[in-house]
């Protein structure tokens, strides 16, 4: 496995506008990412629509961000279903096109106990070829206690998790429980100065796909102890974070990409309303607003 450290971007997924994957896009927008300092690329989480995909287009994510990493770059994939089926499924596939991790979210809707739940992770962990990152997302997703994350930690190939509790509490409190070669990874773009400067060892979020020469800088910052840079572009990035979030997601983020010249923002697999596709795109102005200003704050030029 290629070690997973530094700025690793939530992958979004762009449509063609009868709902298919548009494939060159996808390809374009992983090297565009990469050429602009991201250590890697995670595909089928959250921002990408995972859970509102079938398994074929997943499957299909995986392979074109295999095509574009050409073994330069690690690839961790989602893993996450209550299809208990569709997740063996899917870890096999990641294996066998030569990826290199796995992230698994809490299976939701069925409530499951945590004793429950460590049995279901620790067999899965058993039975998959790729290393396993557990992903705490309360947001989607049944939220791991701290006692429980202790306990996975210690199974045989868990190798990290991605914190995106957005809570710096209990963030600091993984990072002192876990053994020193567990990876932790923060996934709310607000704290990865903060995290980073806790000891994580980096950050797998939606905006790192969106705005990579931000994120790539600040862990370049915080590398070079150069701490106000670093908080100096995180506070930049506060705004273009709440317009994301402001919207239905991922479809804010999404406009910032269209922003910045991809296809992005005409299709979601999400029941949103033509209506409400109009409205967002009402939003593009203001998306473009975010940008310029973000440059002017951080001197980083944002061309593709």
């Amino acid at each position: 496995m290629k070690s997973l450290k530094g700025t690793f971007p939530a992958l979004l997924t762009p449509y063609n506008n009868d709902g298919s994957i548009n494939e060159k896009e996808f390809m374009r927008y992983c090297e565009f990412g990469i050429s602009k300092g991201l250590d890697g690329l995670f595909c089928n989480g959250s921002a990408g629509d995972s859970q509102a995909l079938g398994i074929e287009y997943q499957i299909k994510l995986m392979k074109l961000a295999k095509e574009v990493a050409k073994n330069n770059v690690p690839i961790i994939t989602g893993i996450t279903s209550s299809v208990y089926e569709n997740t063996y499924i899917l870890a096999q596939k990641a294996y066998e096109m030569g990826l290199d991790a796995l992230l698994l979210a809490m299976p939701y809707y069925y409530k499951l106990s945590e004793e429950m739940l460590f049995d279901y992770v620790k067999n899965l962990a058993s039975k998959v070829k790729l290393p396993l990152y557990i992903y705490n997302i309360p947001l989607f997703a049944p939220s791991l206690s701290l006692n429980l994350i202790e306990k996975l930690s210690k199974i045989d190939n868990i190798v990290g998790i991605k914190d995106s509790s957005g809570d710096a509490l209990l963030l600091s409190h993984i990072l002192d429980v876990v053994p020193s070669d567990f990876d932790v990874f923060v996934g709310r773009e607000e704290f990865y100065a903060g995290a980073l400067f806790l000891g994580a060892k980096g950050s797998m979020t939606s905006i790192g796909g969106i705005f990579p020469e931000f994120m790539s800088e600040i862990y370049k910052s915080m590398n070079e102890k150069k701490y106000d840079r670093a908080l100096l572009i995180q506070k930049s990035l506060l705004k273009a974070i709440r317009f994301g979030m402001s919207k239905p997601f991922p479809m804010g983020f999404a406009l910032f990409l269209k922003a910045r010249g991809f296809e992005f923002a005409n299709f979601t697999p999400h029941p949103l309303s033509l209506e409400a596709m109009k409205d967002l795109n009402l939003k593009l102005d203001e998306a473009k607003n975010i940008i310029k200003d973000m440059e002017k704050e951080t001197g980083i030029s944002v061309s593709i």
